[in-house]
């Protein structure tokens, strides 16, 4: 890793955005390195696949065996595309353990102060992993998500319930679904920057994804402000085809607020990450 940045390192002395521009792929490919040759990353993907897919075409089946026998209102509620996809409920906390794990054990093992010493600058280092885990969140995401809906309409073609990927409601809710996993990396990568410790990062993460939601619910509120603002009702309404109906359905936020949250989350957490690891370590 040391040599990978010091070949980049030469401009460093250099003033101005050419050393820095210089410095940052050489930092990436470091980072690059060091992601994809931990067991814990290919562990945390491996547990995003079983959770996502797994629960997802159960869930699919379940609905094609009892279709038959279900109520109008059941019926109704069938979505699609967020039935498929309702696996990535469980298969987001492997994501957010990715990103946990991406900077945490750094911090835990000491390995931090190697990789400050070959990349002294402290704010390149952190844009270099937040790029680099990103980058493969995003690739890993999308790749479930799609995944997860394609063999999901070959189980609901049974009954003559699929929709097609080209249908723009179901893309955007595809691609959406993607983009929710990925910030919920990003948001564990930027709690494990800002607390500097592996269990408290991923109690925290949990708490952000499955907690928020009942909290919001205890503050009533005639604009229903607390529910528009929290990651899980903001996935109910970009993952589905429809949002929900009924009474649940003055809790979600309009497409565009929920496009809001994730940029919100994605700011605040990384943002607050980047603020501490420019500390000293």
């Amino acid at each position: 890793m040391t040599s990978l940045i010091a070949e980049g390192a030469a401009p460093t002395g250099r003033t101005g955005r050419t050393g820095r521009t210089s410095v940052l792929p050489a930092l990436m490919r470091a980072e690059w390195i060091k992601l994809h040759s931990i067991r814990a990353t290919w562990i945390t993907v491996a547990a995003a696949l079983v959770l996502g897919l797994g629960v997802g075409l159960t869930d699919v089946q379940s609905i094609t065996g009892h279709w038959a026998a279900m109520s109008a209102s059941d019926r109704a509620a069938f979505d699609p595309v967020g039935d498929p996809l309702s696996g990535f409920q469980f298969g987001e906390l492997a994501l957010g353990a990715l990103g946990v794990l991406a900077i945490s054990t750094e911090y835990s093992t000491g390995m931090i102060r190697t990789t400050l010493t070959a990349g002294p600058r402290r704010s390149l280092v952190y844009t270099a992993k937040a790029l680099v885990l990103g980058g493969f969140a995003l690739l890993v995401s999308l790749s479930l998500a799609f995944a997860a809906f394609l063999l999901g309409q070959l189980v609901l073609r049974r009954e003559h319930l699929n929709v097609a990927v080209t249908n723009a409601h179901a893309l955007r809710a595809v691609t959406c679904a993607g983009l929710y996993m990925t910030v919920v990396a990003m948001a564990g990568f930027g709690l494990a920057a800002l607390l500097r410790h592996t269990a408290a990062a991923m109690s925290a993460m949990f708490a952000l994804v499955f907690l928020t939601y009942p909290i919001a619910r205890s503050f009533e509120s005639s604009t229903y402000v607390p529910d528009h603002l929290t990651l899980t009702n903001a996935a109910d309404r970009l993952a589905t085809l429809h949002p929900p109906a009924g009474v649940h359905a003055a809790r979600i936020p309009s497409l565009g607020f929920a496009l809001f949250d994730l940029g919100l989350y994605l700011v605040v957490f990384v943002g607050l990450g980047a603020w501490r690891a420019t500390r000293d370590a």
